[in-house]
């Protein structure tokens, strides 16, 4: 047995995650940082002494010049981390570029569930890396890009196989010696790319969250809330900015926030800043945030079909039909 699911594991649970950038690999250890360590406050440092075992290493795509000294302070690290804190969750980012000396330490690790005379079994390690995107995604066109109809099974092997034949390239050690270090992996697990859908979810969720940063400056000012909705259009226009490899965003979601921000963020941010206007109707038929009915006001990001940029325009308070919601528009 192994891991902290069984009461006396024999090594370490080590897990190898694979997949492109931006579909949610560090945010998992994030994740499952916070809740081994029980840090639910969204105050809570983790990283940090809410989370005191868990641990993330970068930095491992460094020059052949600099890579022993590199290894010995890798190697340096893990093992001061590991003294103090026995029961860890420790990722380690890019971990198909480790260099020999380390590979070799991992190895005796995740062997024997010990090092410098401390015991490990009921740590976690996360061994992520980007390679395997390739394999990942072939799995996924031969079952017509769909999740649920891709042989887990036969992915995870085809990943451990990659692995397997990158490492003996870079001549580290005997065929067997590999074999047996990546049979101390626990589990390969892919991490599927995104599609537009889950672009335009991930989207949508971003500008709520942004709404409510607004909607909380707001409310500092004693001012009402507001409502802003994304429109398909808005929606649409920001996928077409991300990079795309055919169906797939390149970079995941990483790309989004760049977007709304460079898209998004001017409106959002009038409508956090600005006063609000009277109750009463201003000259010229225009309406001030709290005017046009009672309620929080409503905003739609839409696309100006002359200008070709996205525009958030003023609907009327409450729940409107398209009549309605062109009487009371207005642009910020």
């Amino acid at each position: 047995e192994v891991g902290v699911g069984s009461a006396e594991p024999l090594k370490p649970l080590v897990l190898s995650i694979h997949g492109p950038p931006g579909v949610g690999k560090s945010f998992t250890h994030f994740v499952a940082a916070r809740a081994l360590y029980n840090a639910s406050a969204a105050s809570a440092k983790c990283p940090g002494e809410a989370c005191p075992g868990y641990r993330v290493i970068y930095g491992l795509d460094y020059t052949l010049q600099d890579q022993q000294q590199q290894s010995e302070v890798l190697i340096a690290r893990l093992l001061d981390h590991l003294k103090v804190h026995r029961e860890s969750l420790v990722v380690i980012e890019e971990y198909d570029k480790l260099d020999c000396r380390s590979r070799g330490v991992l190895k005796q690790i995740f062997d024997k569930g010990s090092a410098m005379n401390v015991t490990l079994q009921r740590s976690i390690f996360l061994l992520e890396s980007n390679t395997g995107y390739g394999k990942i995604a072939e799995a996924l066109a031969s079952a017509d890009g769909k999740q649920e109809g891709v042989d887990a099974e036969k992915l995870q092997y085809t990943l451990k196989n990659m692995m397997f034949n990158l490492w003996q390239r870079d001549g580290c050690e005997a065929r067997v010696d590999t074999l047996k270090s990546l049979s101390l992996v626990d589990m390969f697990i892919p991490y599927f790319p995104l599609d537009r859908p889950a672009i335009l979810a991930i989207a949508e969720k971003s500008v709520e969250k942004r709404v409510g940063l607004v909607n909380a400056a707001r409310g500092a000012r004693g001012q009402p809330p507001v409502e802003v909705a994304v429109s398909e259009e808005a929606l649409g226009f920001l996928a077409d900015k991300i990079e795309w490899d055919g169906r797939y965003a390149v970079e995941g979601g990483k790309e989004v926030a760049t977007v709304i921000r460079r898209h998004f963020f001017g409106p959002l941010y009038k409508l956090a800043e600005e006063e609000d206007d009277e109750e009463e109707d201003p000259p010229g038929g225009g309406q001030g945030i709290g005017g046009c009915g009672s309620g929080p006001a409503e905003y739609v990001f839409e696309v100006n079909t002359t200008s070709r940029r996205v525009q958030l325009v003023r609907a009327r308070a409450g729940a409107l039909g398209p009549a309605e919601h062109q009487e009371c528009k207005s642009e910020l």
